[in-house]
C-alpha cells in the first residue's frame, strides 16, 4: 500500500499509514510482540478518526472491527494476496482462521488475488472483488531496455527466478532438471533472494543475488524465463502469485505449474508454458528453452495483460472504486 499513499493524498485526501508488523520482520519475537502491543492504541485511533479503512495482509487488527460502527459509519476494506487463514498448525491455525473469519465478517469489502476465495466469501454473504496484483508496470518496462542488453551475446538461456529463503524450498525439486537441461541446452540461472542454494550442479551456471528492491527491478526483466511451482498442497491451491505478476510486468515469458491461481492467469492470458504434473518440468522447460520465437510473442502478451489487469493504475481505479 505505501506505493499508493501519496496518490491517495492527491486525490485530496488526509492518509495514514503504518506497518503492524515491520517489513523485514520474519517471526514474532519479544521485541516485536511488545512494538505491537505499545502501538495498539495509535491504530485504535486512527481507525477511530477514519471514514475509510484498507487492511492489508495482517489478522492481528481484527479485534478493531468492533470499533468499526463506533461514532460514524465507516467504510473497511480487507485486501490479502498469500493465503491468511491457513498458516501454521494446530492453535496458531485455529487463531489465524479465527482472526479470518472475524476479518472478513466485518469487512465492508474483500479484495482477493485468487479467485478460489469468491466461492466461499460469496456464501458467506461477503462482498468481494478479485484482482491481480498490483505490480508496478511502468517501473519494470523502464529498466527492461537496459537489462535486455546485458543478456549473453550468445544463445544462452537464462532462466531466473525471484523470491526470499522461504519460498526457495517451492523451486529447490527443480534443480536437478535445470541441471540436466543444462547439459543439453545453453542455458544459465539467476535467482533473487538468496545468496546460496543447497544443491552440487555439475551443469548449470547458478548466480545468486540477495534481494532489495532496486535489483529486483533491474534484474527481473534480463530472463529469458521466469520460474513458478506449486507443490500441490491445499494451501498452494490457494496462493497468490506474485511471481508471475513480477514476470509479465518485466516482459518475462514463464514456466509454471498448472494449478491454482497459475492455471487460472495462464488461461486468461494466454501466457505461459504449464506443466501439467511434476515429472513434466523438464520437458517443458526444454520446449520452453528451444522456442524462442514463442518466448518473445509471450513476453509482449504478458506486458500487455499486466498493463490492463495487474497494474497500478488498475489497481487504484479498483481501490477509489470500493473506498468512495
Amino acid at each position: 500500500m505505501w506505493d499508493h499513499v501519496d496518490w491517495l493524498r492527491a486525490q485530496g485526501h488526509r492518509v495514514t499509514s503504518d506497518h503492524v508488523m515491520p517489513p523485514e520482520v520474519q517471526r514474532i519475537t519479544a521485541a516485536v510482540a511488545w512494538r505491537f502491543l505499545v502501538r495498539w492504541p495509535q491504530w485504535a485511533w486512527h481507525f477511530l478518526r477514519a471514514d475509510r479503512v484498507l487492511i492489508q495482509e495482517t489478522l492481528l487488527l481484527a479485534p478493531l472491527m468492533w470499533l468499526k460502527r463506533v461514532g460514524k459509519k465507516r467504510r473497511v476494506v480487507f485486501d490479502f494476496s498469500d493465503p491468511v487463514d491457513t498458516i501454521g498448525a494446530g492453535l496458531r491455525n485455529r487463531l489465524q482462521r479465527l482472526g479470518f473469519a472475524a476479518m472478513t465478517r466485518g469487512a465492508d469489502h474483500v479484495i482477493v488475488e485468487n479467485a478460489a476465495y469468491l466461492v466461499d466469501l460469496g456464501n458467506r454473504g461477503i462482498s468481494a472483488s478479485q484482482f491481480y496484483g498490483p505490480v508496478d508496470v511502468d517501473r519494470y518496462q523502464q529498466n527492461a531496455p537496459a537489462a535486455k542488453a546485458t543478456r549473453p551475446a550468445d544463445s544462452t538461456v537464462r532462466i531466473g527466478w525471484t523470491g526470499s529463503p522461504g519460498t526457495l524450498p517451492f523451486i529447490a525439486p527443480l534443480f536437478p532438471a535445470l541441471d540436466e537441461l543444462a547439459r543439453t541446452h545453453p542455458i544459465g540461472s539467476m535467482l533473487i533472494g538468496v545468496s546460496s542454494v543447497d544443491h552440487d550442479f555439475k551443469y548449470l551456471k547458478l548466480t545468486c543475488q540477495p534481494w532489495n528492491e532496486h535489483e529486483e527491478f533491474r534484474l527481473v526483466p534480463s530472463f529469458d524465463l521466469g520460474l513458478f511451482v506449486l507443490d500441490g498442497s491445499e494451501r498452494s491451491k490457494r496462493r497468490g502469485a506474485g511471481k508471475l505478476f513480477i514476470y509479465m510486468a518485466a516482459g518475462v515469458p514463464f514456466v509454471a505449474t498448472d494449478l491454482g491461481i497459475a492455471h487460472d492467469l495462464m488461461q486468461e492470458s494466454g501466457v505461459g508454458f504449464s506443466v501439467p504434473t511434476q515429472d513434466e518440468w523438464l520437458r517443458v522447460l526444454g520446449t520452453a528453452a528451444e522456442n524462442a520465437q514463442l518466448r518473445h510473442a509471450m513476453s509482449e502478451e504478458g506486458v500487455d495483460f499486466a498493463r490492463l489487469r495487474l497494474s497500478y493504475q488498475a489497481f487504484r481505479a479498483l481501490v477509489r472504486r470500493i473506498l468512495l
